[in-house]
C-alpha cells in the first residue's frame, strides 16, 4: 500500500471530463525488413505474457481518512491495458493525429491501473506507433522520458526488451518527495506545515520585492495574464499538432545572446502565438504568461514519481522584434529561476499547487472571461535520449509528447529531444483552438525567421 503526495493527489482533484490529467508519448517506428501486420499480431500476443511491476498493477484505493492511496489490483486484466488499432489506408499522419486525439480526450477509470499502451497500425511507409498514456498522479514528465526509454534498446538486433509496465517496480512511496522528506525530517507534523508556510511566504516576498521595490518589469504577477481565446471555456475534445527541428540548430540560435534552449523554444512559441492571434484579429493586450515546469531533482537524483515546481513566465511585447523578444523572454526566465532559487521544493511546490488550485475553482465556478487567467499557456522541455532506440528490432524513427492542458488555459506546447531532433507536440481544446494546424504553421515560420536573422548567412557547423 502506497500513500500518494499532496502533489500526485492534485493531479487527481482537479480532473475531471473536460481536463484529464493524464500525459502521453507517441512513438512512431519503422517495421523490421520482411516484417508486416502478422509480425504485430505476434508482438502482441508476446507482449501479454509480460507481467506489470508497480505502479503500473497499482490502483486507486480511498484511505479511511479520506486520502487516495495506491494498492495491488488483485484482478489485473492485461487485456483492458494492451489496445490494438489498425488505421485505414492509406495511413497519414493526419489519420494517426487523429485516432490518438480521440484516445487522449479519454478518461483513465479509476477502477483500474492508471494506464493503456496502445499499438496503431496501418501507419503509411511501413511505419507504427506505440500511444503510451499514464497518469500524472504516476509521473511527472522526466520520470515518464525514462520508463519510455528503458522500454527501449539502442540495439537493432535485441529483441527482448522489457515493455514500460515491467521495466520500474517502484511503488510511488518509494521515490522521492519534498512533501514526505518535510515530514519525516521534521517528525512532527506541526512544524513541518510551519516550515512549508515559511517558504511560501519566502517566496512570495522575493517575488514582490523583485517587482516593485527593483522595479523588475519582467516578473509574472499571480493574476497578471491577459485574457485570450486559449483562456475560454473547453471541452473534452482534443486537437494535435506535431512539427521537428535539429535541436543543435536551436541550441546555436541562442548562444551569441547567451540564451538557452528553452529561452528559444519559448520565443518562438511567443511570435508564433502572436502572429496567430493577430490572424484571428485577437491580439493580446499584455504580455503573454507560460508556464513552464521544471525538474527538481538535483544532478545524480534519479527519483520518480513527481518531482517538478512550475515557473510562471512573462513572455514578450507583441511589438518586439524576434530578437528583441528573445532576450525579453531569456531575462524572464533568469528572473524567475531567481526567485525560486534558495525557496524549499516544499514550498516550490506549494506554489504551483495554489495557482493549479485557482485555475481549477475559477473554471468550476465558470469564470472564464471574468476572472484573470493565472496562466496562457503550459510549454515544457522534456529531455529524451541522445541516441537512435529500438523495439523488437524496429527503428524508433520520432517521437512526439501528448501532454495534458491545464484549466482555464487550453493549450500546451511541449518538446521532447530525441537522436539530434527536438520534436513539438501541440495539444489544445478543440473548440478554444479550432485552427491548431495553422498556429504549427505560424511556429515553423518563425523558426525559419529567427535562424534566417541570427544567421543570415546559414548556421555553420564545426
Amino acid at each position: 500500500m502506497s500513500k500518494l503526495s499532496a502533489l500526485d493527489s492534485m493531479f487527481l482533484l482537479i480532473e475531471n471530463q473536460e481536463v484529464p490529467a493524464h500525459v502521453a508519448g507517441l512513438q512512431i517506428y519503422k517495421l523490421p525488413k520482411g516484417a508486416g501486420s502478422s509480425w504485430l499480431t505476434s508482438m502482441m500476443e508476446e507482449l501479454r505474457q509480460h507481467p506489470p511491476s508497480p505502479p503500473f498493477n497499482l490502483k486507486l484505493k480511498q484511505s479511511l481518512t479520506g486520502g487516495m492511496q495506491m494498492v495491488e489490483d488483485t484482478e489485473f486484466d492485461i487485456e483492458y491495458h494492451l489496445r490494438h488499432t489498425v488505421l485505414p489506408k492509406p495511413g497519414t499522419e493526419e489519420q494517426l493525429r487523429n485516432v490518438v486525439a480521440r484516445l487522449h480526450a479519454n478518461l483513465l477509470d479509476r477502477d483500474m491501473p492508471l494506464w493503456e499502451f496502445h499499438l496503431i497500425e496501418g501507419l503509411e511507409n511501413r511505419r507504427f506507433a506505440f500511444y503510451i498514456k499514464i497518469h500524472h498522479a504516476l509521473c511527472d514528465g522526466a520520470t515518464f522520458s525514462k520508463w519510455m526509454t528503458q522500454s527501449t534498446s539502442t540495439s537493432a538486433t535485441r529483441v527482448k526488451v522489457k515493455p514500460i509496465w515491467q521495466g520500474s517496480g517502484v511503488r510511488p512511496s518509494q521515490t522521492h518527495r519534498p512533501w514526505l522528506e518535510s515530514l519525516q525530517k521534521s517528525g512532527d507534523s506541526v512544524k513541518a506545515v510551519k516550515d512549508f508556510g515559511l517558504g511560501l511566504g519566502q517566496l512570495t516576498g522575493k517575488l514582490l520585492r523583485q517587482r516593485y521595490l527593483k522595479g523588475d518589469d519582467h516578473v509574472a504577477l499571480p493574476l497578471s495574464a491577459p485574457q485570450t481565446a486559449f483562456n475560454t471555456r473547453f471541452s473534452g475534445a482534443r486537437s494535435l499538432a506535431f512539427t521537428s527541428f535539429p535541436l543543435e540548430d536551436l541550441k546555436a540560435m541562442g548562444r551569441p545572446y547567451g540564451a538557452t534552449l528553452n529561452d528559444v523554444v519559448l520565443t518562438i512559441c511567443d511570435a508564433a502565438l502572436h502572429r496567430y492571434l493577430e490572424e484571428q484579429a485577437q491580439v493580446p493586450e499584455k504580455p503573454l504568461v507560460a508556464m513552464v515546469p521544471v525538474n527538481l531533482r538535483r544532478g545524480g537524483d534519479s527519483a520518480e514519481g513527481n518531482h517538478v515546481a512550475s515557473l510562471q513566465v512573462k513572455l514578450g511585447d507583441d511589438k518586439q522584434d524576434l530578437l528583441s523578444r528573445l532576450k525579453s523572454v531569456s531575462e524572464s526566465m533568469k528572473t524567475a529561476k531567481e526567485l525560486y532559487s534558495g525557496v524549499p521544493a516544499a514550498a516550490s511546490q506549494g506554489y504551483s499547487l495554489l495557482a493549479a488550485g485557482l485555475a481549477a475553482a475559477g473554471m468550476s465556478l465558470k469564470l472564464e472571461g471574468i476572472m484573470p487567467p493565472p496562466l496562457n499557456l503550459i510549454v515544457s522541455n522534456v529531455p529524451g535520449p541522445r541516441e537512435t532506440r529500438y523495439f523488437n528490432g524496429a527503428k524508433m524513427e520520432a517521437t512526439f509528447p501528448v501532454s495534458g492542458i491545464a484549466p482555464m488555459a487550453a493549450l500546451n506546447v511541449t518538446v521532447y529531444s530525441y537522436d539530434g531532433t527536438l520534436y513539438f507536440g501541440l495539444i489544445s481544446g478543440r473548440r478554444a483552438i479550432p485552427h491548431l494546424q495553422d498556429l504549427k504553421l505560424c511556429i515553423e515560420e518563425i523558426y525559419e525567421e529567427l535562424q534566417q536573422t541570427v544567421f543570415p548567412g546559414g548556421i555553420t557547423v564545426e
